[in-house]
């Protein structure tokens, strides 16, 4: 009984460990593109969304 109670909450850490970085790495690749954003892009917030909804559909 042991075991499985240890082999459940390894599962269930690795999963949110999983979840974190993944968590973690789209935020900074919509920071990235955010902060690169083109020369015909609009200013401001609405100008960083439309460029987040583009690398989401891509």
């Amino acid at each position: 009984m042991q075991s499985r109670t240890t082999a459940g909450r390894r599962a269930r850490t690795t999963v949110m460990v999983a979840l974190l970085v993944a968590a973690l790495w789209g935020g900074i690749a919509l920071t990235k593109g955010a902060a690169q954003g083109g020369h015909n892009a609009p200013d401001g917030p609405v100008g960083h969304l439309g460029r987040a909804v583009e690398i989401i559909r891509g």
